[in-house]
């Protein structure tokens, strides 16, 4: 099956003007045979099979079953999403400018963005949608809610709420505007002269943003140091990448070059502009989900020796995309080439391209790794991601934290305390009472809310196997009922162990409604072990030169 529409979606490609470029002739004739294949599967199955179906649909999946095979990145953007993959790039859309959130097939407004549309238009933190231009919406999914409330700039949408505390609704007329998202989710000051700068995605106007929030907080030359936090930044364009770099090296730097099978596709990257600094004390912060150009800027840093990299190990996506336009206005996103950071290594973790016979692909392990060396001569290696120099593991969410957090329980909650409270003058005076805490069970009680199913799923499993097996003496029922005891949820008991970080998340939450995301993401931070290790270390300039490589002349 899996074959059958790999040679369905070849064809499908085939009036790409990419197919012009193919040079090897049995590669034509096989594209060519795999285009009559499909001529001829698609039309009989248009013609008999027993029920209609949505032609476009099956072949935008016949394309990407087709692309799946190569590698993850790869993949068939057909028209209609077309403006995602664009807002993805640039960070701009046309809408309303707010994010949303999903609690029980009802789709409530997160955050307003400053100025947006939404915000003028007194939309705030859990206003619910009901109503888009008189269709309901409930139930609903972002994805649905999105869509209409996008819209060519000008053009006006007109939505009916339920606001936060109130009963009956209202409508509100807003006019679609350009909102360009701000990458940089927060930024401040520590301890008085260490920057921070927390960047969510790289677009066209990544480094920009940075720049901004850097000369914010460099008003006064008050900066003394910077960490710049890329966790869970899953990357973007890369071109923000390099400029990002261009303001800590100096200008000319060659911080990446690109190899790929076609000459064009192979190329150096050198930084083009003049840097904000280059002796300013730096660290970056990086995790599992730091993938891409994050793992570029972290990388190029690191082997040029111009910042410490701390935290845990990066995804290890060391492949670059580009795109080609397709008929009827699609787009084909496609891995060109593999990238390589000034010390020469890449990063990429997986082998795509030798997959084990059902598919799947190995990681390089450790074993195969290379050894590469930074401009001081500290060791690197290839494969795997980027290995941070100081290794913290940051706080993983308990499952019953996590499960609060997901089905929007946390969301609900805290708009409840929201609504019997005075606006706080600064964010230390937002605080969550141990009674408020004391309220959230018995709050979460009333929901039903589920968790940590899947252990005594896997448990009852392991029991029936055993049965099979014949473990099944009364003694090994015993075991198992004890362990079914122990790994049965149990709010009450669950919250316990995990109360201090649903307190700190609610805290956060509520500091979101008074001071936005600036708020919510500075009430994280105080507690951050990562961040803490980050601000002891900047507070330690021996050992910060020590880890880079530095010696007593070059710090002269």
């Amino acid at each position: 099956m899996k074959r059958r529409q790999i040679l369905i979606a070849a064809m499908l490609l085939l009036p790409l003007s990419i197919t012009a470029q193919v040079q090897n002739k049995k590669a034509q004739i096989e594209v060519g045979r795999a285009q009559e294949i499909f001529t001829s599967t698609l039309s009989g199955a248009v013609s008999y099979y027993v029920d209609t179906f949505d032609v476009q649909k099956v072949s935008n999946v016949a394309i990407n079953a087709m692309l799946s095979q190569l590698d993850p990145y790869t993949e068939y953007i057909p028209e209609m999403n077309t403006e995602d993959f664009s807002m993805m790039t640039t960070g701009e859309y046309a809408g309303i400018g707010a994010y949303i959130q999903l609690v029980d097939s009802v789709v409530y407004v997160q955050y307003p963005m400053p100025n947006s549309p939404a915000s003028k238009a007194g939309l705030g933190m859990g206003d619910a949608f009901l109503e888009i231009n008189g269709e309901s919406v409930i139930p609903g999914t972002p994805s649905l809610v999105s869509g209409k409330l996008r819209g060519p700039v000008g053009t006006s949408v007109k939505v009916k709420v339920r606001k936060l505390g109130e009963t009956d609704p209202v409508e509100v007329v807003l006019t679609r505007q350009n909102v360009v998202v701000d990458q940089v989710v927060h930024h401040g000051m520590y301890q008085d002269s260490i920057g921070y700068i927390r960047l969510n995605s790289f677009t066209t106007k990544s480094a920009s943003d940075v720049r901004r929030a850097y000369q914010n907080l460099n008003s006064g030359d008050r900066m003394k140091s910077l960490i710049l936090d890329l966790r869970s930044n899953a990357g973007g364009v890369m071109d923000g990448a390099i400029e990002l770099l261009s303001m800590f090296v100096p200008k000319g730097t060659k911080v990446l070059y690109t190899k790929g099978r076609l000459p064009q596709t192979s190329q150096e990257y050198f930084t083009e502009s003049e840097p904000l600094s280059l002796d300013l004390p730096l660290v970056v912060l990086i995790n599992g989900g730091s993938a891409s150009a994050s793992e570029i800027v972290a990388g190029a840093l690191q082997d040029l020796d111009r910042a410490v990299i701390m935290g845990t190990k990066s995804f290890g996506k060391g492949l670059v995309q580009s795109t080609l336009p397709t008929p009827y206005d699609g787009i084909l996103k496609v891995t060109i080439s593999r990238y390589y950071i000034p010390s020469g290594r890449c990063i990429q973790q997986l082998d795509y391209s030798h997959r084990r016979p059902d598919g799947t692909v190995d990681a390089v392990p450790d074993s195969l790794t290379q050894v590469f060396h930074t401009l001081n001569g500290r060791e690197v290696r290839d494969g795997g991601g980027i290995r941070p120099d100081i290794e913290i593991k940051g706080e993983t969410l308990d499952a019953v934290v996590y499960a609060m957090s997901s089905q929007g329980r946390l969301f609900e909650y805290v708009n409840e305390l929201y609504l019997n409270r005075p606006h706080p003058q600064q964010l230390s005076d937002v605080e969550i009472t141990d009674e408020e805490m004391d309220r959230l069970v018995d709050f979460l009680e009333e929901k039903g809310l589920e968790y940590g199913q899947l252990s005594s799923t896997a448990l009852k499993e392991v029991q029936k196997l055993g049965e099979f097996e014949g473990y099944d003496s009364e003694e090994t029922k015993k075991a198992f009922e004890a362990l079914e005891q122990l790994l049965t949820p149990s709010l009450r008991r669950d919250m316990e162990k995990s109360r201090d970080q649903a307190k700190r998340m609610l805290r956060g939450l509520l500091a979101q409604h008074y001071f936005g995301q600036e708020g919510q993401y500075a009430v994280t931070l105080e507690k951050d072990p990562t961040m803490n290790g980050a601000l002891e270390l900047l507070g330690n300039k021996a050992r910060y030169n020590q880890i880079l490589g530095k010696t007593i002349e070059s710090e002269q």
